[in-house]
């Protein structure tokens, strides 16, 4: 099975091309200092050419569905959203927490997943190791006071995030164990998941999916709070 990964949550964000769940490369959205919306057509163009792919010989998308930037999560989604439309092949989009935790090496059976949410707010997620390894989220993503998460964590917990710095918000010295082993997350762990997850038999419908937010925009807020009542 070929495999197209695409990860967008934070910059600079990456795509990655795998078959048969081995990848075959994996290169950063950075053309020019172009942005997202502009770089990533012609560096999948590239990463296919590279290896004599034509886009209609790809079997799945696998795209990186959020939490995480808002713009750059609708450009990943939009792109993977019409490129598996117009070829015909499977999409299946992919929790950027769960490809966070997939590549942390580190030997626990338990760890959370955090990243900012701004407004002095985390987004963070739990997860459990399975006995295959993998790692299985115990609950939803959740919004929560910065200080109050970070006080509340004891030396035992890990914590993996991307943004250094990103938990010492708390009233004292953060002492429990933080862990990032790689500093955002890559398009070969969304590629490897979305592949297992197909296998499994999933799938997402092409004109449906949609990023995850996890809340409104600030932009959008705003406009909504300079409309008059009713």
């Amino acid at each position: 099975m070929l495999v197209l990964g695409i990860e967008t949550s934070d910059r600079p964000g990456s795509a990655a091309l795998c078959c048969d769940g081995e990848c075959l490369a994996e290169v950063p959205l950075e053309l020019d200092g172009l942005r997202h919306a502009q770089a990533l057509p012609p560096v999948v163009a590239s990463l296919l050419a590279d290896h004599q792919i034509v886009p209609g010989s790809l079997d799945l998308i696998a795209v990186s569905h959020g939490p995480g930037s808002f713009t750059g999560l609708r450009v990943g989604i939009a792109f993977a959203k019409t490129l598996a439309w117009a070829v015909g092949c499977k999409l299946v989009a992919v929790d950027t927490f769960e490809a966070i935790a997939s590549e942390t090496l580190i030997d626990v059976d338990t760890l959370w997943v955090a990243s900012d949410a701004h407004r002095d707010e985390l987004f963070v997620r739990h997860f459990s190791r399975k006995v295959d390894g993998r790692w299985q989220p115990d609950g939803d993503h959740s919004i929560v006071p910065c200080h109050d998460w970070c006080d509340a964590r004891t030396i035992e917990e890990v914590v993996v995030t991307a943004t250094p710095g990103l938990l010492d918000r708390g009233s004292e010295p953060v002492r429990h164990r933080i862990v990032s082993d790689r500093p955002r997350p890559g398009a070969e762990s969304v590629a490897r998941l979305g592949y297992d997850a197909c296998l499994a038999g999933a799938a997402d419908d092409p004109i449906t999916v949609e990023p995850l937010y996890l809340r409104r925009s600030a932009a959008e807020e705003k406009r909504d709070s300079l409309r008059p009542d009713g």
